[in-house]
């Protein structure tokens, strides 16, 4: 299988790329780095090119570069290579349905799981200590388990699984501490399976669990105290222009670099 990341010569996308590079590492996957013609962004792909293939030599790992035309012959490629994960960067003042080159991806239906990377701090790609990946709930597949876990074993971080369950204030307020702590019990019985996986991956990771009034601000408060270098978080269905999802704020306004992934089947 593939990794493929986009590359338009821009720092993010040059982060991006190291991003894939570290993934594609962990499982032993050949990688393809892929620049759309843009007349305004060509004359800057030439460094990241360079740099990106000598790292990916440095690193063990097949690589190829591919000049296509348009989005049309992006998903032609994507889909006749048996790709895994398609990353791609966007700018720090989009969010994850704006219009923007990212939209017209999403549109386009590609069989292939997608990776929006949002670069927050530059030159942090190749040393991530501590990653976290909230949920809601225990609303965790096994696809965004295993790509959380790829990064994890990638950077051998600390890593953490995030639990939030909304609640209002009201309803917090009859809660005791007892409660709590049975909740929580309820999470990581809910996860079991996924603590049994990583035992068999050697992979160690923990579960936290907490109330929230509103979530997106709940996780960005958790970031904030625990200094997170990277927010792994899942994509989701909800793209009203009149409602946001609650933890679209997780994107929007980013605390630290952030991938915000995409399953096929939810796109």
């Amino acid at each position: 299988m593939k990794v493929i990341s986009l590359v338009n010569g821009s720092l993010s996308s040059h982060t991006t790329a190291i991003f894939a590079l570290h993934y594609a590492k962990q499982l032993t996957l050949d990688f393809s780095l892929i620049y759309i013609q843009d007349e305004h962004t060509s004359q800057y792909v030439e460094n990241t090119l360079e740099d990106i293939m000598n790292l990916a030599s440095s690193f063990g790992i097949k690589s190829s570069f591919f000049t296509l035309a348009n989005l049309e012959e992006l998903k032609v490629f994507v889909e006749s290579k048996d790709s895994d994960v398609l990353f791609c960067s966007t700018r720090q003042n989009k969010t994850i349905y704006d219009k923007s080159f990212l939209t017209e991806i999403l549109k386009l239906q590609i069989k292939v799981d997608i990776a929006v990377v949002k670069v927050v701090k530059i030159g942090r790609a190749h040393n991530i200590e501590k990653i976290i990946m909230p949920i809601r709930d225990t609303k965790l597949s096994v696809n965004k388990f295993t790509f959380f876990s790829a990064f994890s074993l990638a950077y051998n971080a600390k890593s953490e699984i995030y639990s939030v369950d909304k609640i209002s204030k009201i309803d917090f307020s009859k809660k005791t501490v007892e409660v709590i702590k049975q909740r929580l019990q309820e999470v990581i019985f809910n996860l079991r399976h996924y603590l049994l996986l990583g035992k068999m991956m050697d992979f160690k990771f923990a579960i936290k669990h907490d109330f929230a009034f509103v979530e997106g601000d709940r996780i960005q408060e958790h970031i904030a105290h625990h200094g997170y270098d990277l927010l792994i978080m899942g994509g989701h269905h909800h793209k009203s222009l009149f409602w946001k999802h609650p933890i679209d704020i997780l994107f929007e306004k980013p605390m630290s670099n952030t991938i915000y992934f995409i399953p096929f089947k939810e796109l």
